[in-house]
Parts: C-alpha cells; sequence; structure tokens
C-alpha cells in the first residue's frame, strides 16, 4: 500500500517572521494585516499571547498592553518564497512534494519506498523533523495512508504542546481512527461553519462525517459538503507533486578582475542572449533576472558581493528591455571594489508573453509601454517607488488610505458626472499653523498674506474617538481664502491647535 506523509507549520507567516528577525524569538512579536497602527494583528507569538497580545486586535491596542511588541506585514509573494523554500527542503527527503495551495504550511510528500533507503520510516520522519527544526520552524510530521488522514492528525498534533512531533501509522485502520477523533477545531475551516456545528454539539471529525451527506450540502453549503466527501474518504485526492524548478544559472569568472561597468554589462548582455534561447526553446521567457556581482574584497567580509534583482513589466524575451533595466541598475552606483565573478540567474514563467501573439491589438493607450516605464522607475529608484493608493475602512482621514505596490497599470474606467467632483489632497503629516488671533479685523492668514486671508469658514466637522489608541477629538473645517483657494483644516482639542491637513481642488 502507498504511503503518504503530512508536515504541518503551525502559524507559517509568524514563523517566517521570526525566521527573518530572529532576534524577536524572545520579546513579543506579530504579523499584522498591513504595516499601519490600526491594523489587525493576524499572528501573536507565546510571549506576546502571555501579555494579552491576541489575534483579532489591533495593533495599537497591542503596543498598549505592552511596549516591547514588535510587528511587521508578511506578503503573499514572502508566503510564496516560503512555501517555495521549504520545497526545495523537503524534496531533499522525497523527490514529490505538494504544497498545499489553500494553507501555506501545509504540505504532503510521498513516503512510498524509502524504507529502502532509511531504516525505517520512523527514521526518515525523524530526519526530516531535524531539518526543518534546524532551519528554525516548528512543525509536525505524520506518514500514513491517505491525505485526509495524515493532514487532520498532522493540524492536532502541531498545536499540541511537546519537543517532537513525530507519529507513524503502521495499518491504516490506525490512522482512521485517530483521524476521526480530532478536533474540528484544529482543521482550516470556515469560522462560521466550526461555529455552528458546535452549537449541535458537533465537534469532531467523527461526529461529523455521521452526519447525512445530502443534508449537509442543502444545509451547510457547498465547501462542508466538500469537507464531509473529504473526510469519509467517498472523495480521496491523489497527490499532485510539484515540479521542481530548473534553475537558469550562468556563472563568470573573470580573470583578471574587472573594474570598468561598461565592460561588465557588454558580458551579461553577451551571456543574457544565451539564457535567453534557452528560455525560447524552452517557450519560457523571463520575469527576473537576478545579478550577483562577486567582488575582490579581502578586509571587510561584509562587502563581498552585490546583489541586484531586476524585475520586467510583463514576461519578455526582449534583451534590449532587459538590459535597460540593468543599465539603470547598475550604473546608479559606483562599485567598491575590482569584480573577479559575475553570477547570472533567471526566473521565468510559462504564461505565453505578448510577443509570442501572432497579432498585435493596437490601441489609443499603449499599457505595455506604461508598464515598460515603471519597470524603469522601479529598476533606478527601488520597487516602493511605485505605488498606488488604496481606499481602507478606517477612523482617521490619514488611516484612510494605504499605498501598494504597483506591478501593472490597468486600463481605466471613467464614469459620466454631470459635475466635475472635487479632490481633497491630504498630507502625509498635518502642516501647524499659527495660533488664531481672537480679532481678527482682516481675516486669519492661514498661510501669509500671498494666499490671501480666509473670506468664508464652513463647520465644524468632529472627528473623535480613537479610545483604542489614544483619545482624539477635532473639529473640521473648509476654509476658502480670498484667491478661491479651499483648504480643510481642524482644530485639536486636545493639543489646543490648528492643523492644516488638506487642499481641496
Amino acid at each position: 500500500m502507498d504511503r503518504m506523509a503530512c508536515v504541518s507549520l503551525p502559524a507559517f507567516p509568524l514563523q517566517l517572521l521570526l525566521d527573518r528577525f530572529p532576534e524577536w524569538a524572545d520579546i513579543p512579536a506579530a504579523v499584522v494585516e498591513r504595516d499601519k497602527p490600526q491594523s489587525l494583528i493576524l499572528w501573536a507569538n507565546e510571549t506576546a499571547r502571555r501579555c494579552g497580545v491576541l489575534p483579532g486586535q489591533r495593533y495599537s491596542a497591542g503596543l498598549a498592553l505592552t511596549s516591547d511588541l514588535r510587528a511587521r506585514e508578511i506578503s503573499a509573494a514572502e508566503i510564496e518564497q516560503g512555501v517555495s523554500r521549504l520545497s526545495d527542503r523537503l524534496r531533499l527527503f522525497s523527490p514529490e512534494v505538494e504544497p498545499s495551495a489553500e494553507q501555506p504550511g501545509v504540505f504532503w510528500l510521498d513516503a512510498s519506498g524509502l524504507e529502502a533507503i532509511y531504516a525505517s520510516l520512523l527514521e526518515w520522519a525523524d530526519r526530516l523533523h531535524d531539518e526543518l527544526s534546524q532551519a528554525g520552524f516548528r512543525c509536525a510530521v505524520v506518514v500514513g495512508f491517505t491525505r485526509f488522514g495524515t493532514y487532520a492528525v498532522a493540524r492536532e498534533m502541531s498545536f499540541a504542546r511537546g519537543k517532537k512531533k513525530i507519529l507513524v501509522f503502521r495499518r491504516a485502520e490506525e490512522e482512521l481512527d485517530a483521524a476521526r477523533r480530532v478536533s474540528l477545531r484544529c482543521l482550516n475551516i470556515d469560522p462560521e461553519l466550526r461555529d455552528s456545528l458546535d452549537q449541535l454539539g458537533i465537534r469532531t471529525v467523527r461526529a461529523f462525517i455521521q452526519l447525512p451527506g445530502n443534508g449537509i450540502q442543502q444545509r451547510f453549503g457547498l465547501e462542508a459538503h466538500q469537507l464531509h466527501r473529504f473526510a469519509s474518504g467517498d472523495f480521496a485526492i491523489p497527490l499532485h507533486p510539484q515540479a521542481a524548478p530548473q534553475p537558469l544559472i550562468r556563472e563568470i569568472d573573470l580573470e583578471p578582475a574587472e573594474s570598468d561597468m561598461h565592460r561588465l554589462l557588454f558580458l551579461i548582455n553577451r551571456h543574457l542572449g544565451s539564457l535567453l534561447n534557452t528560455l525560447s526553446e524552452r517557450r519560457e521567457a523571463l520575469t527576473e533576472l537576478r545579478i550577483r556581482l562577486r567582488l575582490d574584497v579581502t578586509a571587510d567580509d561584509s562587502k563581498r558581493e552585490r546583489i541586484e534583482r531586476i524585475r520586467t513589466a510583463d514576461p519578455t524575451l526582449d534583451p534590449l528591455q532587459i538590459m535597460n533595466l540593468v543599465r539603470l541598475r547598475l550604473m546608479g552606483d559606483a562599485l567598491p571594489a575590482e569584480v573577479v565573478g559575475v553570477d547570472l540567474a533567471v526566473r521565468s514563467t510559462r504564461d505565453a508573453p505578448k510577443q509570442f501573439q501572432l497579432f498585435r491589438q493596437l490601441t489609443q493607450r499603449d499599457l505595455q509601454a506604461a508598464d515598460r516605464a515603471l519597470a524603469r522607475v522601479r529598476a533606478q529608484f527601488g520597487d516602493a517607488a511605485v505605488a498606488q493608493a488604496q481606499l481602507e475602512e478606517r477612523h482617521l482621514p490619514e488611516a484612510s488610505f494605504t499605498w501598494r505596490l504597483l506591478d501593472h497599470v490597468s486600463p481605466p474606467a471613467p464614469q459620466q458626472v454631470l459635475m466635475r467632483p472635487l479632490v481633497r489632497r491630504i498630507y502625509n503629516r498635518p502642516l501647524r499653523l499659527p495660533p488664531r488671533p481672537r480679532s481678527e479685523p482682516d481675516g486669519w492668514l492661514l498661510r501669509g498674506a500671498e494666499h490671501g486671508h480666509v473670506e468664508r469658514f464652513s463647520g465644524p466637522y468632529v472627528v473623535s474617538g480613537g479610545w483604542w489608541g489614544g483619545s482624539v477629538h477635532r473639529e473640521y473645517y473648509f476654509a476658502q481664502t480670498r484667491y478661491d483657494e479651499c483648504v480643510w483644516v481642524y482644530y485639536d482639542r486636545k493639543r489646543r491647535r490648528w492643523f492644516l491637513h488638506g487642499e481641496i481642488g
């Protein structure tokens, strides 16, 4: 009978955070939804939980509980990179590894035939557990016979306390019995479904699969019905291993060492052509080029290399477009030492790029040209230089939007309006205004005589509350000056000062 193993890493984004900042292991740390004070806490480590910091709280509330709280946002790209990195580690123990698409941190491995390499499956699981533990990850390893059985038991073990969480089932009946004793709270199911089942007294997998399958779909929906079939064994999903990526790398040794950037660019361009030819034969296109310059430095070990990553606007095989980005990135800073070697690594995709199409549809606005322009800006000034504002449901005006990295330009979607709407431009930080005198014979001069005095004042519009991050009481006004400038000001009752928060135009 085929053997299957499941590896479960609980709170995977939090483990990625502590892997990136190991100095946070013994202090309160959390993963937040956004890098904002009012963002929700998604995961918190044990030290933070002992201080009362729990998922679902605001980051500002967590800071009120403990001033030592450290938090950071873990993006979807970082999670994807972490899953890919762990998949490579797990392939050292099994050639067939399938990471879960719905639940990052869960992996299934094919454990069939490994008894010929290891003394037993228990030894194999023990070495796998030690490999991940030495890398700084907490995990549970369960070897069994079915996908759901190994997953359910591994999830329950991963949340339990203990040093080593390893379990190998010798018989399928043992796995079946253990999986049916697992609590539904250990599984990654919808919280509303879990609470509804809890109200009916259904708290384990055994009690859940005893429900009639036809009635579950009618009462709880399709997701609950699929989980029922999955847990009862009516819907067995075979292993779908993820193919190991074949890296495309060129390592170039330079003798003698090179210090002229123009000659280095010519060298990179020559080897880039052969890499792109290989991608063309694979029907792939380049999405990212990683350049590693090995420097001839003996005094300072921290400057032995310079690594740059170039991201293109779209998957492409155009060497001119790629080299323009490389030139913008490398020509910006001088080399601290001579270069003794250049390593090129390519990330690609099988998605058909635009140049593979036979006919190209021309529009009045070339969005591809806009993407290429943004890629040039990112290459010269960094990824954070290209961002777009996104609205957020927040209490304070300055927290009502956040900046997201912009990868591609989307086509405009204008709406027909009878009257042009006014746009409120908000400053990143409100500007302090001079005190307002009690008597104003000539009107209030907000920003000096060159802007004119205030002729009309409308308000107040009160924004108050925010007890979770410090009380706030602001009285907002729209002020129109003599020269038809409309500004947005507020009086802070707590500070007893006036501030300029934005302009209307």
